[in-house]
């Protein structure tokens, strides 16, 4: 069966109204779906519409998708924060131990890489900490 553009944006339109809202999803459901009914040899597209939602599991099926697909974003954008935090972190020990250093030496500019570090520590660690604290809480309730 050959589909329409009609097919086509009842289908997309369907997946949205069950609650696919990842484009990327979207449109791998909507890919996949149209390529069963269009390997069909069949003049319905009602029927053939409803065989492919039962192959692939039903509405029910894709909202799992989409939770599945949003806690994959999640814990890849929390391994970010980390990353980063970590990164910084390490900066933030370095320039604390350069600092220690021209204090024991008596070196100009000691003060200068200490209050670097504590900036650093403040103006990225924090905010980033309690921003990855506030999603994961947001994200258990949700």
């Amino acid at each position: 069966m050959t589909l329409t553009e009609q097919h086509i944006a009842y289908i997309e339109n369907n997946l949205t109204f069950y609650g696919i809202t990842s484009k990327d999803l979207k449109e791998d459901l909507l890919d996949h779906i149209c390529t069963y009914i269009e390997s069909r040899d069949s003049h319905s597209f009602d029927i053939l519409y409803q065989e492919a939602l039962q192959k692939f599991g039903g509405y029910s099926s894709f909202q799992n998708l989409q939770r599945e697909t949003n806690h994959q974003k999640f814990t890849k954008q929390l391994v970010t924060f980390h990353k980063i935090k970590t990164s910084v972190g390490f900066l933030v020990i370095l320039l604390l131990v350069i600092s220690l250093v021209f204090q024991m030496m008596q070196w100009p500019y000691a003060n200068a890489w200490l209050l670097t570090a504590i900036a650093l520590s403040i103006l990225v660690i924090l905010p980033i900490h309690f921003y990855a604290k506030h999603k994961i809480s947001v994200h258990k309730y949700s």
